[in-house]
């Protein structure tokens, strides 16, 4: 629990300061979350009814960890916990993978496009890093029951409050690449119980 804790921290360092790509936490909406708001929830997810359909997910804390854990890579788990992530299924395999890390800012937002990936379907690989082959649907599955889909194609976007600006970017890009497509099904995961851990001083404690 150390270990992870330690990596939580230290993303959570470069969030709130400069790296991965964060110039200003006002600009880019970076929220504190010192505790789950069901109501944040339900808002966010009324603000991307209008994209496409979708099925919503909250994961426990529990679940997320295990998520972060499913090998034990420092460079994967690294990956595993950003706050937003992509992730494309075929079938069980996992076919594309991007992270807010590895998204291009401008002014007052995040380019999820930078580098032309969501130009085709699926996108072409920008940071696909699973030497381990952790990240199947199955494995994910496994773990958080209600990814179910009965489409060729299942897409993934974990999302927390904690950059929901960049997260709301994230389901709009994903939304266009797929739009028309009967052969995806789109599943949101909030992680805010999961950050809350971390933020939350007495968590820590």
């Amino acid at each position: 629990m150390k270990r992870l804790a330690t990596l939580v921290l230290i993303v959570l360092c470069g969030l709130m300061l400069s790296g991965c790509s964060v110039v200003a936490k006002a600009a880019f909406g970076i929220e504190e979350i010192k505790f789950f708001d069901p109501q944040r929830v339900v808002s966010f997810y009324e603000e991307c009814r209008c994209e496409m359909e979708y099925t919503c997910v909250v994961a426990t804390a529990a679940q997320v960890d295990s998520l972060i854990r499913l090998d034990l890579d420092s460079n994967m788990m690294q990956h595993r916990a950003q706050p937003v992530q992509v992730l494309y299924f075929d079938r069980d395999s996992l076919v594309f993978y991007h992270i807010n890390c590895y998204t291009q800012s401008g002014f007052l937002s995040y380019d999820w496009n930078n580098y032309g990936s969501f130009d085709h379907f699926p996108p072409s690989p920008t940071v696909v890093g699973d030497p381990c082959g952790s990240m199947a649907l199955s494995r994910y599955r496994s773990l958080l029951p209600a990814l179910q889909s009965d489409t060729r194609y299942t897409v993934v976007i974990l999302w927390s409050n904690l950059l929901r600006k960049v997260s709301r970017e994230a389901v709009q890009t994903v939304a266009a690449n797929i739009k028309g497509r009967p052969d995806c099904t789109l599943i949101l995961v909030n992680t805010d119980i999961w950050w809350a851990q971390y933020m939350n001083p007495t968590s820590l404690q």
